[in-house]
């Protein structure tokens, strides 16, 4: 029996055709996820709370018992204090989806504002560290919402491995 040439062509083709139609579907809920958190800060950097509204599911609660609103008061307050806060986004974790449509995320944020961001790279201040643990839910196709958060401060040498190497980018050479 004799194979044509053209055969392992077709096969090699069928392959990549396969290959690019999953590179080229829906973003995984990792990336949504991830796309989520990036949306938030952005928005907390612009002091838009109602924007950031759209994050929270109606049941959200915080770890102290606030609900969305009382939680965007706090963000509120902490951006009416200080002038142009900074948020950089250092390492995040995505769990896996569990069956209900729930998932976990913790990340790590440095947060500074004003004349020390301005500043941040000639006098190598990266701002406070903060760790948030956050779950969603998922809400529609596509569509995930914070349900709960708790956050703390975090010094540097309590930091993810993924979030030294970011400090590392904002401050080469360090």
């Amino acid at each position: 029996m004799t194979r044509s040439l053209a055969e392992p062509s077709k096969a090699l083709a069928l392959a990549m055709t396969g290959l690019l139609a999953l590179a080229c579907g829906k973003p995984s809920d990792e990336a949504l996820i991830r796309d989520l958190l990036k949306r938030t800060a952005a928005r907390a950097e612009k002091g838009d709370t109602a924007g950031m509204m759209e994050a929270f599911a109606p049941d959200y609660v915080d770890f102290e018992g606030r609900d969305g609103e009382g939680t965007l008061r706090l963000v509120a307050g902490y951006l009416g204090r200080y002038r142009r806060v900074v948020i950089h986004l250092l390492g995040t974790r995505v769990g896996p989806v569990g069956p209900d449509g729930r998932a976990s995320l913790e990340c790590e944020v440095s947060l500074s504002h004003g004349a020390a961001e301005a500043l941040r790279k000639i006098i190598r201040y990266a701002g406070e560290f903060y760790r948030f643990r956050i779950e969603l839910g998922k809400t529609g196709p596509g569509e995930w919402r914070f349900t709960y958060a708790e956050w703390e401060p975090v010094g540097p040498a309590g930091l993810f491995p993924e979030s030294l190497d970011v400090l590392r980018e904002l401050f080469p050479g360090s």
